[in-house]
């Protein structure tokens, strides 16, 4: 996929994300009025984050905001349907992108990183590539000379072939990570929705602390005092 699809690929995800807090504008008066009335103390704060932060839109619910809650549950259950969908499918074309160089290329795929798929998709033999890290004096980055890291393409078009299969793995496996980055960002963006919901809610703490400043013979003193 060209850069183009791929960034809108990308702005869906942070919409489905983010598409949540425009759902809660439409939750009645009649819906969070019996609950705006009780005063939240620390604690219950703390633990209606803890409820977003778990699965975002469970805090807002805990709240009575229904509807709200529906446009985070909704946005999470899209992106982890679109992370499975891009993680299977990466992980799929990534076997059937082995087994190819198995064939054409002679490889022993057994614990094999990215670098070395990436590496065997740009050169046509294992000679070449270390020939040209020789040149480039980057002695730390060849292969040796044997079973476990050999390959040899059949043919150019066969290498062109795979590194083909590659890119399609890789970039579905990278639209994966954004599903990721979108459910964290649902998260962030439900937590903070508890904040300002419960922002004017919170009863006063059981104590006050309070510091002061002022000079003294030795320089500046510095005092806490506590207020019950």
């Amino acid at each position: 996929m060209n850069y183009f699809i791929r960034q809108k690929i990308f702005g869906l995800l942070v919409i489905l994300s983010l598409a949540s807090v425009g759902a809660a504008q439409s939750d009645s008066a009649a819906t969070a009025q019996p609950d705006t009335l009780k005063k939240l103390t620390q604690n219950e704060a703390r633990l209606l984050l803890m409820k977003s932060a778990v699965v975002p839109g469970w805090g807002e619910r805990s709240l009575n905001y229904v509807r709200r809650s529906y446009g985070f549950n909704a946005a999470e259950i899209a992106l982890w349907v679109t992370y499975w969908a891009f993680e299977w499918y990466g992980q799929s074309v990534a076997a059937n992108m082995k087994a190819y160089a198995v064939t054409h290329a002679g490889i022993d795929p057994a614990g094999k990183d990215v670098y070395y798929f990436t590496d065997i998709g740009n050169y046509a033999n294992i000679y070449e590539y270390n020939e040209q890290k020789l040149r480039n004096r980057s002695v730390n980055l060849l292969y040796p000379l044997t079973g476990q890291y050999y390959w040899a393409w059949d043919s150019e078009a066969s290498r062109k072939s795979f590194d083909k299969i590659r890119i399609k793995s890789a970039t579905a496996l990278q639209y994966a990570t954004f599903a990721v980055g979108g459910l964290v960002a649902n998260r962030i963006v439900s937590m903070l929705d508890i904040i300002i919901l419960t922002r004017n809610r919170l009863e006063k703490p059981a104590f006050d602390l309070e510091s002061t400043c002022r000079p003294s013979d030795n320089g500046l003193a510095f005092s806490l005092s506590l207020i019950f």
